[in-house]
């Protein structure tokens, strides 16, 4: 049995479609974050790898539309602004505080327009 969602329209839509953006846009953050915070090429390609990949783990796993074991809101919610709160401050602390700022602001912004505008989103 196949289930059809509805195609993804108006405003609603384009929040869904910018939560995705700024889904990777964390993905890539913390994967840059990680490169320069490593402290040795051995740690900075470890770091790039496993950061992202832990922050894609916990979001498959409690954070996804699909996931089997979604949080209940507000829990997700705060998950999602602690994972852009901790990419954007390994951007500040790898000397990238201006794109630091802007994935945290964004990311967080867009978790809360998902709440108002694309719910179960």
């Amino acid at each position: 049995m196949t289930t059809t969602r509805p195609a993804l329209r108006g405003f609603a839509g384009f929040v869904l479609a910018l939560r995705f953006c700024t889904e990777l846009a964390l993905l890539a953050g913390l994967a840059v974050a990680g490169a320069r915070l490593g402290g040795s090429v051995l740690l900075d390609v470890l770091a790039a790898v496993l950061w992202p990949a832990l922050a894609a783990v916990i979001w498959a796993f409690v954070v996804a539309p699909r996931a089997k074991r979604r949080a209940p809101e507000p829990t997700r919610f705060f998950l999602e602004v602690a994972l852009f709160g901790v990419a954007a401050l390994g951007l500040i602390a790898s000397g990238l505080p201006v794109a630091g700022i802007v994935l945290g602001a964004a990311g967080i912004a867009v978790a809360a327009a998902v709440r108002v505008w694309a719910r179960d989103g």
